[in-house]
């Protein structure tokens, strides 16, 4: 899932507790079991391996770019995170803020694990491809279906966690 997605479902998630470490596992957990639901990313398999084969890599424009829609993708989430809050006004502004970090902390020890081959988070990336594969490699989703699976996903939470459901 791209980055608002996370930040978005597990902030909501995590704002209905007052336990930080409950929140940081909210955050952590829903991480993993949204990237098996199909989806789109933007960060493609070529990305992952010019990080691993291009020493110079980090120099180059595309890699910047790279950068700055990961940049774009973060502010979209916790501003739509800034919109949540003003509308539940019984949001848990801390254990939301501790959510969306760890919900998206596996993406930054996968995008960390390509830049420097660390021996330590090799355990994310190894869960991480899990969690991705476990229906992917069935369905392989566009586009336009793999965003509107994002869009869905949030949209049942928010609803779930606002007693429509």
């Amino acid at each position: 899932m791209i980055l608002t997605s996370h930040i978005v479902i597990s902030g909501i998630l995590a704002s209905k507790t007052q336990n930080y470490f409950l929140a940081a596992a909210i955050g952590l957990i829903s991480h993993y079991i949204l990237d098996a639901i199909p989806h789109w990313d933007y960060l493609s398999d070529k990305f992952e391996f010019r990080t691993k084969t291009d020493k110079n890599f980090v120099k180059r424009k595309t890699f910047w770019r790279e950068i700055i829609k990961i940049s774009i993708d973060g502010l979209a989430g916790f501003g739509l995170l800034a919109i949540f809050v003003f509308l539940d006004k019984d949001a848990n502004i801390a254990p939301l803020v501790i959510g969306a970090f760890f919900g998206i902390l596996p993406d930054a020890l996968q995008f960390l694990s390509w830049l420097t081959n660390w021996k330590f988070i090799k355990w994310n990336v190894i869960f991480h491809k899990f969690a991705h594969h476990l229906i992917h490699k069935k369905i392989n989703p566009g586009f336009q279906s793999g965003v509107m699976t994002q869009i869905v996903t949030i949209g049942i939470v928010f609803l779930i966690l606002r007693g429509g459901i």
